[in-house]
């Protein structure tokens, strides 16, 4: 993993030019250099009389380059990070025409949330960002545009979706009818198209998003920085849907994904898309890796590790580990076999482990061990305590029309940024 001086060495090489570290205390300036206070009094961009410095465009490269990418293209991030700025603005006045900005203190509570996405507290993560170079302004600065867009979303587009109690009915038949067949849990990150004549470039842009997840880029911090879509907030994660609730261009493809297998850029009629598949499953059908069990575990003496140790072991633990009686008589049995030491696993979902442990928790019975596994102490044996089966079943009416609802919110959303863009009176300087 990147140091957050690597990183800063990185962006100090893209921008070629000397950022200070902790320009900005609590909003207020520190003794500048004249090329820094240059930076922060020149316009690069007005958007419909809104004002975006050089010094934003800077720092918003920096914040895009540690979300983990590793491109030295200063053009791409600097086109990206004006797109970014753009966006934020209209985003942002597109919520104050309607009362809807975000509190302060719902902006330090998003800071915190976003800090604990990388295990931080808000604290820690403000001293990276300031090793980085980067201001904690900058950073409220866009997580107050996302949070504005939430609101609007929420607050206006949200109301604008009437689903039908017939479309829910409709979709649980459907769900009926297609048992067994697969639906798909993906992440997306999304390119918007506002104009057909830079669709060339939009697409060059994903393609080097593209080149950047491939060199080991995490994908949900990338989503957050670049898709230009509502659920860039939670990493780009679209919830579990099914072929043909998605552009017929990304739904052919799912089938022939692996599981984290990322696509290629996919052009469509509203924007670019890169696609991860997270995972899968049949509709309204058992998936036994979800099938949750309770563990004890006993550990023996691994001796010489000899096959000949192994096999004596074997044929004195096994017979009492066949038995459905070692849960209850759990303390006594690593007395009597001479374990070297026990414990309550926990409960975990079989998915969980290698499959062949997998195998044996789905055909054992409750209250019997497993074979022996070599372990770097010793031999183990898990002991089965409990199997929970979950139950199959519809949804509720209610949760089909959350997801459908925002499903449609999704889309509307899009397509309003998409407009806002048409519309907004960008001069750029």
């Amino acid at each position: 993993m990147m140091t957050m001086n690597f990183y800063r060495k990185m962006v100090l090489n893209i921008l070629t030019v000397s950022v200070g570290m902790s320009l900005f205390t609590h909003g207020s300036l520190k003794a500048q250099t004249q090329s820094e206070l240059q930076d922060v009094q020149e316009i690069v961009a007005i958007v419909n009389d809104e004002l975006i410095s050089l010094y934003d465009l800077k720092q918003r490269m920096m914040l895009m380059a540690l979300s983990g990418s590793n491109q030295r293209d200063e053009q791409y991030l600097q086109s990206q990070a004006m797109n970014g700025l753009i966006d934020d603005k209209l985003k942002l006045q597109e919520a104050e025409k309607y009362n809807a900005l975000n509190s302060e203190s719902e902006l330090l509570s998003s800071f915190g949330n976003y800090a604990g996405q990388f295990n931080m507290d808000s604290e820690t993560l403000e001293e990276r960002l300031n090793e980085a170079g980067v201001e904690k302004e900058s950073l409220l600065s866009q997580l107050k545009g996302v949070l504005a867009w939430n609101s609007v979303v929420g607050g206006l587009l949200e109301p604008l979706v009437n689903i039908t109690d017939d479309e829910v009915l409709n979709y649980i038949d459907g769900l009926e009818r297609d048992k067994g067949k697969y639906e798909y849990q993906v992440s997306e990150i999304f390119i918007l198209t506002t104009d057909n004549a830079k669709r060339e470039e939009n697409v060059e842009v994903a393609n080097i998003i593209y080149s950047q997840l491939m060199d080991e880029g995490v994908f949900s911090a990338v989503a957050q920085q670049f898709s230009q879509s509502s659920t860039a907030t939670v990493g780009g994660d679209m919830g579990w849907i099914m072929e043909g609730e998605i552009p017929e261009d990304i739904s052919n493809m799912l089938p022939d994904l692996e599981i984290d297998e990322i696509t290629k850029p996919i052009d469509t009629e509203d924007g670019i898309y890169i696609i991860k598949l997270t995972n899968r499953r049949r509709i309204l059908t058992l998936d036994e890796n979800d099938i949750r069990v309770t563990i004890k575990e006993m550990m023996f003496d691994k001796g010489d590790a000899s096959e000949a140790i192994l096999n004596s072991l074997s044929e004195k633990v096994s017979p009492t580990l066949a038995k459905t009686d070692n849960c209850e008589l759990f303390e006594e049995n690593v007395k009597t076999l001479n374990a070297i030491d026990s414990n309550d696993v926990g409960t975990f979902s079989v998915g969980q482990f290698v499959p062949n442990l997998k195998n044996e928790f789905l055909t054992m019975e409750i209250g019997s061990g497993t074979s022996l596994f070599e372990a770097e102490k010793g031999f183990r044996s898990y002991i089965l305590c409990a199997k929970e089966i979950p139950e199959v079943k519809l949804p509720e009416f209610e949760t089909v029309l959350e997801n459908l609802t925002q499903t449609r919110v999704q889309l509307i959303a899009r397509r309003h940024l998409r407009d806002l863009r048409r519309d907004a009176i960008v001069d750029y300087r």
